[in-house]
């Protein structure tokens, strides 16, 4: 597999963007607890996050993690995979402007959790590595599914 030269800034976007995540599930777990008195079980949490209303706005996020993870996996990352990338990762969690449900929950929680503003810093500091581009929503969104493809008919080509 020959690696591209996005490659190893596409990673770093990556794992700047999990630690965000696993932060933020973080936060919400120790507010989930405060609110109920005591410590929910690993097991409990996972199902609480799976079905209840309240957390539906972490379905965006996790979406996009999933995507990026496959994006991170194709044979070689091109230079219009990563400012796509770059164009939801930015909507979604630096454009103020966005007046949308996960944007508000996330911009709540970002000022009441103060664990979260460093590792913000650090994902917006990654993303500097990666070419900027000004997509609408619909062609990153549509890019995101293009990986899949890519992902899938890479995936066929190693079995055959």
């Amino acid at each position: 597999m020959s690696k591209s030269p996005q490659h190893s800034h596409a990673l770093q976007v990556r794992q700047a963007l999990w630690a965000l995540q696993k932060e933020v599930l973080n936060s919400l777990k120790e507010e989930f607890d405060r609110e109920n008195g005591y410590q929910a079980a690993p097991t409990e949490w996972f199902q609480v996050l799976m079905t209840a209303e309240r957390y539906a706005w972490l379905r965006e996020l996790t979406t996009l993690m999933a995507d990026i993870d496959i994006m991170t996996e194709l044979e070689f990352i091109t230079e219009q995979h990563v400012s796509a990338a770059r164009a939801e990762i930015e909507r979604m969690l630096f454009d103020l402007d966005q007046e949308d449900l996960f944007n508000k929950q996330f911009r709540d929680l970002l000022i009441s959790s103060g664990a979260l503003l460093p590792l913000h810093s650090q994902l917006r500091a990654t993303l500097q590595n990666l070419p900027k581009a000004e997509l609408p929503k619909e062609q990153s969104f549509a890019e995101r599914k293009n990986w899949h493809e890519e992902h899938r008919h890479q995936a066929k080509k190693r079995r055959n």
